[in-house]
């Protein structure tokens, strides 16, 4: 296969593997997170079909859930102060600050980052399903331990999800 034709097959539309793929690795993390609910802690199993499929990414991911790096960012009133109404509670955003120091910001529940491993080996490459960033968020999110909560005002946070939105789209 030459570089053009392996540039048009990654770059063309997730075929039915790929769908397939997608669908285990999602009902392996739900069966994951249904096991920590149950459990109360990470079984052993658990963490080896975790490690199966996301190998080395795994353990850098949770290097930075034990360090805990990973911080939901809520708007609110006033800037330190948890909000007061339950529809702020449901806006936040991810934070997760890389062990270089670098903090990635995105949006929870949604696959994407902005760091050059997400934008190399899981888009362009589609060597990795997520990076680092997005699974110890995943992980700090389902313990509900070593999460930490930043409260911002209504006016940074909007200024936030702006920074977000058009650095996405700029992007190479």
């Amino acid at each position: 296969m030459n570089l053009n034709q392996q540039t048009e097959t990654n770059t063309s539309a997730p075929n039915i593997y790929d769908e397939k793929y997608i669908e285990f690795v999602n009902n392996v993390l739900k069966e994951t997170s249904e096991s920590y609910e149950k459990e109360g802690k990470f079984l052993d199993s658990v963490l080896l079909n975790l490690y199966n499929i996301f190998g080395d990414i795994l353990e850098r991911a949770l290097d930075l859930y034990e360090q805990e790096r990973v911080t939901h960012i809520f708007p609110s009133e006033t800037a330190g102060v948890a909000p007061h109404s339950s529809r702020n509670n449901a806006r936040y955003l991810v934070q997760v600050k890389g062990l270089s120091g670098v903090p990635y910001i995105f949006f929870p529940d949604i696959n994407y980052c902005t760091c050059a491993s997400f934008r190399c080996q899981v888009l362009n490459d589609r060597s990795l399903f997520t990076c680092k960033h997005v699974l110890a968020a995943w992980l700090a999110a389902i313990t509900k331990e070593k999460l930490s909560y930043q409260y911002i005002t209504e006016k940074q946070f909007q200024s936030l999800l702006l920074y977000q939105v058009s650095y996405k789209q700029y992007v190479p």
